[in-house]
């Protein structure tokens, strides 16, 4: 059955969801570091620490900037398809109308889909900074660096889950984004399809008035006699250039 998945993965992907573990904290005996490279790991750790925030907020931008985009995307569309339903209420082309409701209705989903988990990823949740209160540590020397790099080291952990949460959410948002992109390409087809089976009928109508127009038009004897002197006159006329110019 692993077709019907794919299928399904294809049109409504899910989030597998991480098995949840414990997070095993570290104590001051874990840090086994050589005095020289104390101040050295604390650096490293603070750069760590850095570096998970810089993945926090990154992700977050992406999120305003994927609500943003929907929102404009989703007003074009639907100003476009009122549009055309009210200009083309009473033509033959309802199919193609009724196949670009269809694909509205599936943008809608994706679309909101796409709101969802990017409003997940902004959604406030736990997160641990560092503060004043974590560099009032007892002890002195060694084991005062010790116990800073270990309160930091355990808040990366708990933000690297939370972290990790959001960007699970921001992977499903950009996997429903791409495919309301993929929708919006079928729906501009459409429309391209709309507008030229409209613009044929329009060349056809117009075709029929200018025959029309022609049947119309009526010729007398005098007309042709007129037309076959002019006819006659510009020969002669093309004779005579001819020969001259030899």
């Amino acid at each position: 059955m692993g077709w019907i998945k794919n299928i399904r993965e294809f049109f409504w992907p899910l989030l597998e969801r991480e098995v949840s573990s414990e997070i095993n904290e570290l104590v001051t005996n874990d840090v086994t570091v050589n005095q020289n490279n104390l101040q050295k790991t604390l650096d490293y750790v603070f750069d760590c620490y850095n570096a998970e925030s810089d993945r926090r907020k990154t992700i977050e931008g992406k999120a305003s900037s994927f609500i943003g985009t929907i929102s404009v995307v989703t007003s074009v569309v639907l100003g476009v398809t009122s549009i055309l339903v009210k200009e083309n209420s009473n033509s033959e082309m309802k199919l193609l109308l009724a196949i670009l409701i269809l694909l509205l209705f599936v943008l809608t989903i994706y679309m909101s889909r796409t709101i969802w988990f990017s409003v997940r990823v902004l959604e406030r949740s736990n997160y641990h900074s560092i503060s004043v209160s974590d560099f009032l540590q007892s002890g002195q020397g060694d084991e005062y660096y010790k116990r800073i790099i270990v309160k930091v080291s355990n808040k990366i952990v708990r933000n690297t889950r939370t972290i990790n949460n959001k960007v699970d959410n921001m992977t499903m948002a950009q996997e429903y984004f791409k495919r309301a992109i993929v929708v919006v390409v079928l729906y501009s087809f459409v429309i391209l399809l709309l507008f030229l089976s409209k613009s044929v009928s329009d060349l056809y109508i117009q075709i029929q008035k200018g025959i029309g127009l022609l049947n119309a038009i009526d010729v007398s004897g005098w007309h042709l006699i007129i037309l076959y002197i002019l006819s006659i006159g510009s020969i002669v006329l093309s004779i005579l250039a001819i020969k001259r110019r030899n």
